[in-house]
């Protein structure tokens, strides 16, 4: 997790410090915040394999 918390850190994703935290959507992220995650996910993911 440590990993894939930097990796989305530098991506301007700020999540969790911990993979035992929630973490939540609300209705201030709009389709372009939600799309702008997945894709820094899918970055970091393919780093990470």
């Amino acid at each position: 997790f440590r990993r894939f918390f930097h990796g989305m850190l530098e991506h301007g994703v700020y999540l969790a410090p911990s993979a035992f935290e929630a973490g939540f959507v609300s209705a201030a992220h709009g389709d372009n915040d939600i799309a702008a995650t997945l894709e820094a996910a899918r970055s970091c993911f393919g780093a990470l394999s």
